[in-house]
Formats: C-alpha cells, structure tokens, sequence
C-alpha cells in the first residue's frame, strides 16, 4: 500500500460502521501524506477500535498526523507503533494526544 492506497483506505474508513480491526503491518510504503489522509479519516471513524501500523516505516510528520487524529477519535482502544522507528519529536506528537484522548486503553511503542 502507497499513498493513494492509503488515502482510499481512509475514505472507505470514514463511512465504515462495521470493521473494528485494521492491521497494516508491513504493507508497502506508506508515507507522510498517506498517513495524513488515513489521520484525517480516522477522525471521523466511530467503529475501529484497533490499528496495527507496526513495523512501517514511521517519520515524525506521520506522528503528527495520527496525534491529530487521536485527539479527535473516541472509538480507538488499541494502536499498535511497534517498530516504527520515529523520534523524541514523534513521541511528542503522542503525548499530546495522549492527554486529550481518553479512549485508548493499549498503546504498543516497542
């Protein structure tokens, strides 16, 4: 999956009621700009309870994204970032979002 995969993914995420569970692990190359459109439709998304982005290769910029978005979504309980390599920056983004969200109950960082 590339970014226009990933931005067509988060389309179809939008307007999803049913699918709880998304794993990406591993798929392809996503970059900043697929992580954005996915973020930006996660927003919206009332259903998904859990991501797996582990092992991609995340930049801080995709943190951003994501943080962003947990801010906003109340419907995630667990996000997998296992192996994502991003920096103290990236951690930052998180943090950020972890003080608003209130919905994530396990976040896998190793």
């Amino acid at each position: 999956i590339g970014d226009e995969g990933c931005k067509a993914l988060g389309e179809g995420l939008e307007h999803n009621k049913a699918l709880t569970s998304i794993a990406l692990s591993g798929c392809g190359r996503i970059g900043d700009a697929g992580y954005k459109e996915l973020s930006e439709n996660l927003k919206l998304n009332k259903a998904l309870k859990s991501i797996d982005l582990s092992s991609r290769s995340f930049r801080d910029d995709g943190c951003r994204w994501l943080g962003e978005a947990l801010k906003i979504n109340e419907a995630l309980t667990s996000i997998n970032l296992s192996g994502c390599g991003f920096g103290d920056q990236g951690c930052w983004w998180l943090g950020e979002a972890l003080r608003i969200n209130q919905a994530l109950t396990s976040i896998n960082l190793s």
